[in-house]
């Protein structure tokens, strides 16, 4: 969940993405997403190959997304991604192209922790359209979110692999998203929250699984699972039939492997790393 974000969390705001996109002469360009010789299909592809060229860095990546998102009708767009890394001290990075001023003014009254967008998104499955002059929660935030241009927009919260949330929201400061205009664009923009996601979140936990050795032997795994489920070295042994001294062996082995002090640390970073 992206809600109750601790101040210990680390924070990257890279508000110097500001309407700095472009697509390098992209079939994108050429193209229309409502138009007639609009292929879902071949856009897909358009976008992915952009995306994926910038795969590099969040910042390459959220630049080209602005631009593919300008062309559907929204000014502003960021990503928020809490990655569940370092254990009890999760890291959150954001990256926008919403005006500076309002990022200025989001982040000096510490939002982050309380934006009742990224609290609705983190609830709900479906995507969240929302009109500042219409929500009756936190109407102070809404109504300075307005002064600043940001009035109507989309978002939703993705979930991907290693336990990572993020949230693709995009804004604009006039014309209410329609229905039709839903009906039109949002699988467009479903797909989308999804590839971001998968491509930042990539980047964003590289490091935290480098000293990971992923290859358990399948009585490691046997040992992890029991004591995943509190069981004791002296009672794993009598459930394996094997001795407390060889199950103790076989914890330490995973310790080193898994580059944890303890077993409760082994099994939270066996759960986070899909080993278990």
């Amino acid at each position: 969940m992206l809600m109750g974000l601790a101040a210990s969390w680390r924070l990257r705001v890279d508000a110097a993405l500001h309407r700095s996109c472009s697509w390098e002469g992209n079939k994108l360009l050429e193209r229309t997403v409502l138009g007639e010789s609009f292929s879902v299909k071949t856009w897909r592809e358009d976008c992915l190959d952009l995306l994926s060229s910038k795969a590099s860095s969040s910042d390459g990546i959220l630049k080209e997304l602005a631009a593919i998102v300008d062309k559907m009708g929204f000014e502003y767009c960021s990503y928020v991604l809490r990655v569940p890394f370092p254990i009890g001290s999760p890291t959150v990075t954001w990256s926008s192209t919403y005006p500076d001023k309002w990022l200025d003014h989001y982040f000096s009254h510490h939002y982050l922790e309380t934006d009742p967008l990224i609290q609705q998104a983190s609830r709900d499955l479906a995507p969240v359209v929302w009109a500042s002059g219409e929500s009756r929660d936190q109407p102070e935030f809404w109504e300075e979110a307005r002064a600043h241009g940001v009035q109507h927009g989309w978002a939703l919260a993705t979930h991907g692999k290693f336990m990572t949330t993020g949230m693709l929201s995009l804004a604009r400061s006039h014309d209410k998203v329609s229905a039709r205009e839903l009906s039109d664009i949002e699988p467009q923009l479903v797909w989308l929250s999804h590839v971001t996601h998968g491509l930042i979140s990539a980047i964003e936990t590289k490091e935290w699984g480098a000293d990971i050795d992923h290859r358990l032997t399948e009585r490691e795994l046997e040992v992890l699972r029991w004591s995943a489920g509190g069981k004791t070295a002296d009672e794993i042994g009598t459930i394996l039939g094997i001795s407390a001294r060889t199950v103790t062996f076989h914890i330490t082995s995973t310790l080193a492997k898994l580059n944890a002090t303890n077993k409760v640390q082994a099994v939270t970073k066996a759960f986070l790393f899909n080993i278990l």
